[in-house]
């Protein structure tokens, strides 16, 4: 790519014809110009004829050759938006997804717009949590995680929407002994690692397997959160969860093994594929 009085236009075309026959989004060009300014598609338009500073050149020919990589374009940019927000991430956290969005839509919309104590449960960058913290300021929010690195993201996001927010390493309850939340909330591992054929490139290669994959066919997180959550939940607690998709049978004959007691309902997304559930009712919740 020549450097010589190259514009905004110019690269996004060169960026487009090196794309062109590969698997990659076409439109990731055009959306880590908008992340590295802060301007939406509009803004960039505007910028059509303005020339690219040199520097910022040569980054966008390197991102370009990630593209290729299969590197998803959120990690290239750092950020990645969410629920009308953009918050910080990187490679050891996942990237959000509009099914998580809808996860949080959903407990808005079921929970009361009152004080609540809430658990986001293996927060990664913390979207959910924070989220929920920005949407619903009177409610007590934790972030927790099993990964350190994951954390520091987390904290970085905390940071970045000026929050106060407790955050926690610990793998599942092991380091939150004798506390007792409202509302526990959780996108965890429920992939099952030999469903890899069915998966993204570029999330196999570049997003946390820890995040990603959990055993007992993609439901052993959930195996251990089901046994535990009683003793995590207040008298009238609740847990919401974003699951796989091809999960809805195994996921509800799995709670019921756990907790005779728990009740559950499950939500399709709007792909018409289940990819939440709703649980309450857990025996032992509330001290009982």
């Amino acid at each position: 790519m020549n450097s010589n009085a190259q514009t905004y236009f110019a690269v996004q075309r060169w960026a487009k014809e090196q794309l062109a026959g590969t698997d990659v989004d076409p439109e990731a060009p055009q959306f880590l110009l908008q992340m590295r300014h802060g301007w939406d598609a509009t803004h960039l338009l505007l910028h059509n004829r303005d020339r690219v500073p040199a520097e910022e050149l040569a980054w966008f020919h390197q991102a370009v050759q990630r593209l290729l990589a299969h590197e998803p374009a959120q990690y290239i940019a750092g950020q990645a938006p969410f629920y009308g927000r953009t918050f910080a991430v990187n490679s050891a956290v996942l990237i959000p997804e509009a099914e998580t969005a809808e996860l949080v839509e959903w407990v808005l919309a079921k929970l009361p717009d009152r004080p609540l104590k809430v658990l986001d449960l293996g927060t990664g960058s913390g979207v959910i949590g924070i989220t929920l913290a920005l949407e619903r300021p009177h409610w007590q929010v934790t972030l927790s995680d099993v990964s350190p690195a994951a954390l520091t993201v987390a904290r970085q996001n905390v940071r970045r929407f000026g929050l106060n927010l407790s955050v926690v390493e610990s793998d599942l309850f092991n380091g939150l002994a004798g506390q007792q939340f409202d509302l526990i909330v959780t996108n965890p591992p429920y992939i099952d690692p030999a469903a890899t054929g069915l998966m993204d490139t570029a999330v196999l290669k570049y997003e946390p397997d820890l995040a990603l994959f959990a055993d007992e066919a993609g439901l052993g997180f959930y195996h251990r959160l089901f046994t535990q959550a009683g003793d995590h939940l207040s008298a009238a607690g609740q847990l919401f969860g974003e699951t796989g998709f091809d999960q809805e049978q195994s996921i509800q004959e799995l709670l019921h093994r756990c907790d005779r007691h728990a009740r559950i309902e499950t939500r399709h997304d709007v792909a018409d594929k289940m990819r939440m559930i709703h649980v309450w009712d857990f025996s032992g919740a509330g001290g009982n």
